[in-house]
């Protein structure tokens, strides 16, 4: 349970049935927001994915399945900087070491800093992302969001899907090499780029890679982007293919008028738990 008494789905959770010692999901909440240059909010993203969690009913209609009897544990960290994250990420993957590791951001530099506390070894990272992420600096800061991708390079190579805004020196980049695969639409071509990546995967879903026609809370609203089938049929595919170890959920700006996005976002995390239920348990 977190701080403020909320978890994700904690309002609802049969505790009779689920082992609150032993839970195969755990979620942290990342309200890091530092270098947000649009529209901000991404802060109150974790609070705003929790609350909505709560109207989410727990059997999967699609799937036939009920994630949370395989437990699931929301924490809190306290968060002051990029550091803290990383100790927190490396705490959480030595405590519970047969859990897949969920992380509600914030904005997209957290992602780089989580793979840098989990420390996974050979891992793939599945980027959703209305942008590459690759710059080498932008408005003078190295650990900025627009730069994460390049930071994640570090750990592992990327496929990305949904990119459709690039500046010019993320396009000069992608044209020199090999290790990000930057795909605008799912396609079976996407397909074949994800089965080379290795089989441990982390995943990564700026929540601006959907369509604004379905989520518009977010800080750089992009025309076009993927629609809700789409990214389903890619978590089918990554979890179903590959061993998914961590995910993050990054970059909604919660607004009062706008539930539909907030409520997407909590549907999205569940979903993620899900699919790894039906795939591996």
């Amino acid at each position: 349970m977190s701080a403020d008494g909320r978890g994700f789905l904690e309002d609802k959770l049969d505790v009779a049935c689920v082992g609150r010692e032993s839970n195969q999901y755990i979620v942290s909440r990342i309200p890091y927001e530092q270098t947000t240059t649009y529209i901000k909010g991404t802060a109150d993203a974790p609070r705003a994915i929790v609350d909505a969690s709560s109207h989410i009913e727990l059997f999967d209609e699609t799937l036939g399945v009920n994630a949370s009897q395989h437990g699931i544990l929301t924490v809190e960290p306290e968060i002051t900087d990029l550091d803290s994250i990383t100790s927190h990420a490396s705490q959480l993957a030595e405590r519970h070491p047969d859990a897949v590791l969920g992380f509600l951001g914030g904005e997209h530099s957290v992602t780089p800093a989580i793979l840098n506390g989990l420390s996974p070894g050979e891992v793939g990272i599945v980027w959703i992302d209305a942008h590459a992420d690759l710059r080498r600096r932008f408005h003078g800061r190295e650990d900025n969001h627009a730069c994460a991708g390049l930071n994640s390079l570090e750990f592992g190579n990327i496929v990305q899907i949904g990119v459709r805004s690039l500046a010019q020196e993320e396009v000069d980049y992608l044209d020199t090499t090999d290790r990000v695969k930057c795909f605008r639409d799912w396609s079976d071509q996407v397909k074949e780029a994800i089965r080379g990546l290795p089989d441990k995967i982390y995943l990564t879903v700026d929540m601006d890679g959907f369509s604004p026609m379905l989520v518009r809370a977010v800080g750089t609203p992009e025309p076009g982007g993927l629609m809700w089938e789409e990214v389903m049929d890619i978590l089918d595919f990554v979890i179903g293919e590959k061993d998914l170890f961590a995910f993050d959920v990054v970059e909604l700006c919660p607004r009062e008028d706008d539930v539909v996005s907030s409520y997407t976002a909590a549907r999205l995390v569940y979903k993620i738990m899900a699919y790894h239920t039906y795939h591996k348990l």
